[in-house]
This record gives structure tokens, sequence and C-alpha cells, in this order.
């Protein structure tokens, strides 16, 4: 029994801290969009912040994606398009919508393809292999996983990497 407690404190502070963190990214994330003062930051900006929402508050981080994508598409930004359209499809996975966040997901890789951002090339391949596995398609999934793991070996990003090969596990366990 005192385990249990033990373990659901530590469980329980473990999440405190998280959502601490959170929350200071996003002030953080809030400040630098006040003294942002070029068009292309705020779109990142933008699109940042509704990354750090997604989960908590999909409304608010598709609003946000939604309004650095509208910006994106009006200065000529397609970096700035493509990980928007990476932040919607997050807010569509996270409602369980696949097919949408699938459709919008192959929008921003035909555009980190096209401007070669292999950056977001590879976080859109991984995202992709992320809502192949959902849909236990595993074989697609792989694929997917596959192709964004020599991506973030060439960038050398150790996150991303992880992140991907973490993805391929889960995949074959």
């Amino acid at each position: 029994m005192k385990k249990t407690i033990l373990l659901l404190l530590i469980s329980l502070s473990s999440y405190y801290g998280h959502a601490q963190s959170l929350e200071h990214e996003r002030d953080s994330l809030k400040l630098s969009l006040q003294n942002e003062k070029t068009d292309t930051g705020r779109v990142l900006t933008i699109a940042n912040l509704s990354f750090v929402y997604f989960e908590s508050k999909p409304d608010t981080a598709m609003i946000m994606a939604l309004q650095a994508l509208e910006l994106s598409r009006k200065i000529g930004f397609a970096k700035g398009e493509a990980v928007s359209l990476n932040r919607i499809a997050n807010v569509y996975s996270i409602l369980g919508n696949y097919s949408k966040a699938m459709e919008v997901l192959l929008q921003a890789l035909q555009i980190n393809e096209k401007i070669n951002n292999k950056d977001g090339k590879q976080k859109n391949l991984n995202n992709i292999g992320i809502i192949y596995n959902r849909q236990d398609d595993y074989q697609q999934a792989l694929s997917y996983l596959f192709k964004a793991k020599p991506l973030a070996e060439e960038l050398n990003n150790k996150i991303s990497l992880s992140i991907t090969l973490y993805n391929i596990g889960e995949r074959v366990t």
C-alpha cells in the first residue's frame, strides 16, 4: 500500500512539473510574440504556441495554427506554411480525425520537399508513420518511420532520432 501511494505521489509530482514547464513555455512564447518584429518570426512563434496547446486545448491550438497558416500564405513563407500545416495535423490527430490529419500532413510534406526543408520533412514522415500506426496499418507506419530515420541521422538531430526510434520500436513490439 505504501509503495502504491509513493508511486502515485511521484507520478503526480512529475505531471505537475511537466504542467509547470508547459506553462513556462507558453508564457515565454507569448512574450516572444509580443516582441517579434518580423512576420516570419511571428508565424513560427504562433505555430510553436499552437504546439504547446494541442494536447491540452486543441481548439486554441487549431485557432493559432490557422492564424499562422493564414499569415504564412499572405507573406509567401513556405516553411511557415509547412510548419502550420503540421500543427493543424497534430490537432486533427489528437482529436482522432486521422484522415484529415493525413491529408494535411501530405500537404506539409509536399511543401517541405519542394523547399528542401529536411527537418520539416523528417517530422512529417514521422507523424505520417504515427497516423498509420493509429490506424493499425503497421507496414505503412514502419515504411514512413524508416524514411524519417536517416533524415534525423543526417541532420544529427538526436531528439528527432530518438522519437523516430521510439516510434519504430513501438511498431515492432
